[in-house]
């Protein structure tokens, strides 16, 4: 197992999609802290504007409150929870990670000779396992980039206490270790990189949508949106931040039980060539 990880590592260091991906995270990273703190500097007496006029006439503010939740406030925590959960690292870690599998089947430790003697759930745990790092890898530059950028405007105080912040972490580590599962997933029900990417990208986009349409006839199913996985990072903070985030945690939880489990069983079954 552990030269077949090496191998898997090493295939991943000579990927370019990786490099490139990560120029892309750091590039954007830096231009969403840059454009933060604009809005911040234009509009920010305006909204305290808005917000004084809505309560002298008794209007309510929630739509204002849920437009306002996508922007961060001016401390490094809250710039360093919307870089997680603005859905940036979903969408550059998709077409990163599914075109490494799918090459893999092509030309990889799939038919290395490292990999003989190797059962194909070693060849796809070791596969999994490298996908987790990658999409780690594009995290973290992403945060490390904007918060860079943002750290010399922002305060460095904390809405939160310390072991609200750990859980915080936990939560989106998990979530990420869960996206580059279904990624994973995905690439080895399709085989190929760019059927992976269109479905990890448009099928959370599709449900969303579609439970926004049935929560027209049951409001209650709104709160379904919650548990797809590209929407869950989005309420991790108000949940933590109220005490909760239980929900969160059993989401990215189970996301990683059941891509998984259905990506090496698929994987196992199919034949490479």
């Amino acid at each position: 197992m552990g030269g077949l990880l090496r191998a898997d590592f090493r295939q991943l260091w000579k990927s370019r999609s990786l490099y490139v991906c990560m120029g892309i995270a750091a590039v954007l990273g830096v231009s969403m802290s840059l454009l933060y703190d604009y809005f911040w500097q234009e509009r920010g007496q305006n909204i305290a504007l808005w917000y004084a006029m809505m309560d002298q006439y008794g209007m309510k503010t929630d739509m204002l409150d849920e437009a306002l939740s996508q922007i961060p406030t001016q401390n490094l925590l809250s710039y360093i929870n919307v870089f997680l959960s603005d859905g940036a690292i979903w969408l550059i870690g998709a077409p990163c990670i599914c075109a490494f599998c799918a090459s893999e089947f092509r030309a990889g430790t799939y038919k290395n000779s490292v990999a003989r003697g190797i059962s194909k759930g070693m060849l796809f745990c070791s596969k999994l396992i490298v996908s987790v790092v990658e999409l780690m890898i594009l995290a973290a530059v992403y945060v490390l980039a904007g918060s860079l950028a943002a750290i010399s405007h922002v305060s460095l105080e904390s809405e939160l206490e310390a072991g609200s912040i750990v859980f915080l972490v936990v939560i989106y580590l998990l979530l990420i270790v869960a996206s580059a599962s279904v990624f994973v997933m995905l690439t080895m029900l399709f085989k190929r990189s760019g059927f992976a990417v269109a479905a990890a990208i448009a099928a959370p986009m599709l449900i969303a949508s579609l439970i926004q349409i049935a929560a027209m006839a049951s409001p209650d199913l709104t709160e379904l949106s919650k548990f797809v996985l590209m929407n869950t990072f989005v309420t991790v903070y108000r949940s933590v931040g109220s005490g909760e985030g239980l929900t969160e945690l059993l989401t990215a939880i189970g996301y990683i039980a059941v891509s998984s489990i259905l990506g090496g069983v698929v994987f196992c079954k199919s034949e490479v060539r």
